[in-house]
């Protein structure tokens, strides 16, 4: 195989339906193999973008469209946070005040931009300490992408200075509500109803 047959980062952003920046920070950070040319410009072979596809779970483009159709009239929370008793925590939150909300889950920042790319949440619930990629990168991955101008985040953390969390939030409208662990059930509800209240489904 060539070297003319191995993919720029525009093309493997594309088949993870990720920004190349993204791809470059999976990159730099050891998550996906890669090389790079004289020029300085990495190139992934394909057979290297194909196990990567399959350890976080990537499906085609196909794929895609067949699983987001079933729940397309629900709405798509996506829980990002690395610790699997916070994840329960916010699953049980999310039941409780949005019944009907389909929820799906990332343990890690990179998990989260795949996941963020294929389902297009209405709602994520973001953790912004994960290892891979922390949830400031998630926050580009999602507000430089216009067809995800519609998902609307909100931050739970203990990352300090939480200030930081806050000026992000007055720059960003997607980001709705930054809340400090360990977060109040019935605010983090009231939190949901009143973002559910705004969306149409399916929209």
């Amino acid at each position: 195989m060539s070297n003319h047959e191995h993919l720029s980062l525009g093309r493997v952003a594309k088949r993870c339906n990720v920004s190349r920046t993204t791809v470059y920070r999976w990159i730099i950070g050891g998550h996906m193999k890669a090389y790079a040319l004289p020029s300085g410009h990495f190139r992934v072979k394909p057979e290297d973008l194909e196990e990567f596809c399959r350890s976080f779970g990537i499906p085609d483009a196909t794929q895609i469209a067949v699983r987001r159709r079933p729940t397309a009239a629900k709405i798509n929370v996506l829980i990002a946070d690395d610790h699997p008793d916070v994840v329960l925590l916010l699953r049980k939150v999310t039941e409780r005040f949005l019944p009907d909300a389909a929820i799906h889950e990332a343990v890690n920042g990179v998990d989260t931009c795949i996941a963020v790319g294929t389902l297009q949440p209405d709602i994520l619930l973001l953790d912004i300490m994960m290892p891979g990629m922390d949830g400031f990168a998630v926050l580009q991955e999602l507000l430089r992408r216009p067809e995800l101008a519609s998902s609307q985040v909100v931050v739970i953390s203990a990352y300090e200075p939480f200030d930081r969390i806050e000026e992000l939030a007055r720059l960003n409208p997607q980001i709705v509500k930054c809340m400090c662990k360990p977060v109040s059930v019935e605010v983090l509800g009231r939190t949901l109803q009143e973002i559910a209240a705004t969306i149409k489904p399916g929209a």
